[in-house]
């Protein structure tokens, strides 16, 4: 199937690039405070049953690497743009 152009308002973008700067930096703080001696438990009932803490670590590590590659993605075709825009 062959892939159909949409026109995405510029705005709308935006607001997804700065959710995505907002969700990586969300990240990583919970990677700081989980490296700096803070804990996440999987509980039951208020109880805490197991140790969290490297998988929530792993899971934010991979949101991290995630978001940058697509704010990267986002800042190559912006960048471009302007070197047009430019020239």
């Amino acid at each position: 199937m062959g892939e159909i152009e949409r026109q995405v308002p510029a705005g709308l973008i935006e607001q997804w690039a700065v959710h995505l700067r907002r969700q990586r930096s969300r990240a990583t703080d919970t990677i700081w405070l989980l490296d700096n001696g803070f804990t996440i438990h999987d509980g039951r009932n208020g109880t805490p049953t197991t140790d969290a803490s490297a998988r929530v670590r792993a899971e934010q590590e991979a949101i991290v690497a995630e978001v940058s590659a697509l704010l990267d993605q986002y800042d190559a075709i912006n960048l471009r743009g302007a070197l047009f825009e430019n020239s």
